[in-house]
């Protein structure tokens, strides 16, 4: 019996979070609002090397998306001028119609709050898989939105440290440099948590994403320390089945690394069995590599987990890594 890996409740990936996840896991599975990797370089490298293992759209859903997208981000253009704030829409008109016309589209949306909206409606399993690719596809822009800020933020903080060493001198600069370092890596899964977790686990069930393969144990993956807190607060039945604040982890390149994802996986499932020995089992770094991070594992279940993931009644595997 081996591990699947579930990057969630994610349908973009930010390159800090690909670096995270395959530093603890030698492959993922990923949830893709595109029916390629075509416009992402890194992503199609990942896909032919077997590191990523998409879940595409069809083309149908590809067109479908496309075309309500931007139906509504006319809506909003008319409506909330020019310059359409995806954070602020999001946040605003979570949840959409599959009406194809921009009329309707405000009609719908007009004078209610989204959720209420969305809860009041009898909606078939295709319109339900309707809204919630539309909703993955806002997040989506949204969190590449947010990325690149953080992207432009970062490329201002060398810039400063460049202009601050060369005016004083590398040597005299280089610990107030360090000290004064910016982190802007956003948690995007602050952003309607439960929204996310619900229309991800719908639309990768109605996939076949979620599909038993051959009695392999899914363990969801996550790079959200809100997403994982969020399922900690609102779950009764939860184990910590593993959690360790600081793991020495291999660098990109080198050559154990292979060999680590080999041992790190083989004494996770023995944790999600319930054979492991939680900490003194995991395999050591015990070469030049400085890198570190953190890993925690907790089994959920019960009819809280179940709602949240809108599954049926069974046990759900979720882990948080995270880098130092």
């Amino acid at each position: 019996m081996t591990m699947r890996f579930l990057f969630f409740p994610f349908t973009h990936i930010s390159e800090s979070q690909l670096r995270i996840v395959l530093t603890f896991v030698p492959s993922f599975e990923y949830l893709s609002m595109t029916r390629n990797f075509d416009l992402r370089s890194d992503l199609h490298k990942l896909f032919g090397q077997g590191k990523i293992i998409p879940v595409f759209l069809s083309d149908d859903q590809a067109v479908m998306v496309k075309q309500n997208l931007e139906q509504y981000l006319a809506w909003a253009r008319i409506h909330k001028g020019n310059e359409v704030n995806l954070k602020s829409l999001l946040k605003d008109t979570p949840y959409f119609t599959n009406d194809s016309d921009v009329t309707a589209i405000k009609s719908q949306i007009k004078g209610e709050k989204a959720e209420k909206l969305y809860s009041k409606m009898a909606l078939s399993g295709e319109s339900t898989l309707k809204q919630d690719l539309l909703f993955l596809k806002m997040a989506q822009l949204h969190d590449e939105q947010n990325e690149g800020i953080d992207l432009a933020l970062k490329n201002l903080d060398t810039s400063h440290d460049t202009l601050i060493s060369t005016l004083r001198g590398l040597e005299s600069s280089s610990s107030e440099v360090e000290n004064s370092k910016i982190e802007y890596n956003s948690d995007m899964g602050v952003v309607m948590t439960r929204q996310r977790i619900q229309a991800w686990s719908r639309c990768m069930a109605a996939m076949g994403g979620l599909n038993s393969q051959g009695g392999d144990t899914p363990l969801f993956i996550t790079t959200s320390v809100a997403v994982f807190e969020y399922l900690e607060s609102n779950c009764k039945d939860v184990i910590n089945a593993l959690d360790i604040d600081k793991i020495k982890v291999h660098e990109n390149g080198c050559e154990n690394k292979n060999e680590w994802h080999h041992h790190f996986c083989a004494e996770l499932m023995r944790v999600v069995q319930g054979n492991g020995n939680r900490k003194d089992d995991l395999p050591c770094v015990n070469d030049n590599c400085r890198a570190s991070g953190r890993i925690k594992l907790c089994i959920f279940s019960g009819n809280d987990i179940n709602r949240i993931f809108s599954c049926p009644d069974k046990q759900i595997f979720v882990c948080l890594v995270k880098l130092k």
